[in-house]
């Protein structure tokens, strides 16, 4: 796995999303595509059935006038690799091209009522283990572990631009042990289930300035910080061969109130609206997100789905280092992963709201068994910070709506890859000075290993 100087959780959880990978014995690749593209019809490529390939499942079909069978998978124990690169034209400095990757564990060990699941890139690692108070206990004891540990400065952006004089080496450490509850749901699959968890997670949170940073800057105290985090995952969707969204519908959230031993007034005075004050050792902060999945009204065939999902979230005495990050990530649904914001356009790390609300719907087509293009239309509401005719910044609500697409498709060796392109009517960019509107580029691949 590469990993090239990631900046932030968010550019690294992005890549958690696949619970399980594909293996097929179809020949893929651009051959395939080609022949997708040039519009032979579905069924003399497919076959005539017009059952949708499900996750896990095995499938049989005929593909180019040859029988292909694709075995059953158990999706419970799961190791992949996941990488990519992020390209924003005219982006924040530092954040136009981002290269990313993480590993993926999960285990689901069901006849012990154990389960793991973490990502791991070095610089972030999220891990989350559950153990049954028996073998037959919905009841489970949980225990996670997180950290993010970057040595070097990172700034803040405002309308794409990067304010320098806050640059600001932070890092944390975090652990948590609690209880929790669990219970499948159908359709039944590993992964559909109601699950509940409750945490402390006693931590610790450092900070340096660096080269950048403005002489007037105060820097916070290093600190510890206890957190009370309540979970919540209701996850009733079934998923196809790519593990896309197919049908069913999930939600949940959290919940978290922190407090910090020590805590100043920090900052730089010359950017108030960046900076906040000692109110911010005591903070809660609360998300949630919803998704639905089915297929197109009207149209009796599976290969045409409508997906929605739907994410909010707010907070109180929010600062840099506690708020809501929203990338635009890579698509995934995988169902810890589901839980995460999606917005298109924006750079990885470049919005930290305290207040937001975003709506996502999704046309996906099943062009083969293997191939899914889809289409996105966007709508959210994002607290952002902004520049004042004086020069000075406050903090509004902006409208931030966008579109785009892309397509999944298998890959050879029992791989998967992503293209995605979305464009973003309110982002900044700079172009011959920030102008609203801008495009963005994903590719990344995942390999089951």
């Amino acid at each position: 796995m590469s990993v090239v100087r990631l900046l932030s959780r968010t550019a690294w959880a992005c890549w958690d999303e696949r619970d399980s990978f594909r293996s097929t014995s179809a020949p893929v690749g651009l051959l395939i595509l080609t022949v997708c593209f040039l519009g032979n019809p579905i069924n003399a490529v497919q076959g005539e059935a017009d059952e949708t390939p499900l996750a896990g499942q095995p499938y049989t079909t005929e593909f180019l006038g040859k029988e292909v069978h694709i075995p059953s998978r158990d999706r419970r124990y799961v190791t992949a690799v996941n990488i990519g690169v992020s390209w924003v034209p005219d982006g924040p400095s530092r954040l136009e091209i981002l290269p990313l990757g993480a590993l993926y564990v999960w285990r689901n060990w069901e006849e012990e009522n154990r389960r793991f699941r973490g990502t791991f890139s070095g610089a972030f690692n999220d891990v989350q283990y559950d153990h049954g108070l028996t073998s037959l206990s919905p009841w489970f004891a949980v225990v996670t572990f997180e950290n993010l540990i970057i040595p070097f400065g990172r700034y803040q952006y405002v309308e794409g631009q990067r304010i320098s004089q806050v640059d600001l080496e932070w890092n944390y450490v975090f652990a948590g042990i609690g209880i929790g509850y669990r219970t499948s749901l159908s359709p039944w699959h590993q992964d559909n289930a109601f699950d509940f968890s409750l945490t402390y997670e006693p931590g610790y949170r450092w900070f340096d300035r660096s080269s950048k940073t403005s002489d007037n800057f105060t820097v916070p105290y290093n600190t510890y910080e206890g957190r009370v985090h309540a979970r919540l995952r209701i996850d009733k969707l079934e998923r196809n061969l790519q593990e896309l969204l197919h049908k069913g519908w999930a939600l949940g959230g959290d919940a978290l109130y922190g407090h910090r031993t020590h805590w100043r007034r920090w900052g730089d005075p010359e950017f108030a609206a960046l900076n906040l004050g000692d109110n911010e050792k005591t903070f809660m902060l609360a998300s949630l997100y919803a998704a639905v999945a089915g297929k197109l009204p009207w149209i009796p065939t599976e290969r045409h789905r409508l997906i929605a999902t739907m994410y909010g979230g707010i907070g109180k005495n929010l600062d840099r280092f506690s708020t809501f990050r929203l990338p635009g990530r890579p698509t995934g649904y995988e169902w810890e992963s589901l839980s995460r914001p999606l917005i298109p356009g924006p750079a990885f790390n470049e919005l930290f709201p305290r207040k937001y609300a975003i709506a996502n719907l999704t046309y996906q087509y099943e062009a083969l068994f293997f191939l899914y293009p889809y289409i996105r239309g966007t709508w959210s509401a994002i607290e952002r910070p902004r520049f004042r005719n004086d020069g000075s910044i406050r903090n509004e609500v902006d409208m931030l709506p966008a579109v785009g697409g892309g397509v999944v498709s298998g890959a050879p060796w029992g791989s998967q890859i992503e293209i995605n392109y979305s464009y973003n009517f309110g982002i900044f960019r700079d172009r011959d000075g920030p102008e609203m509107g801008g495009h963005s580029v994903l590719l990344f691949w995942s390999k089951l290993l």
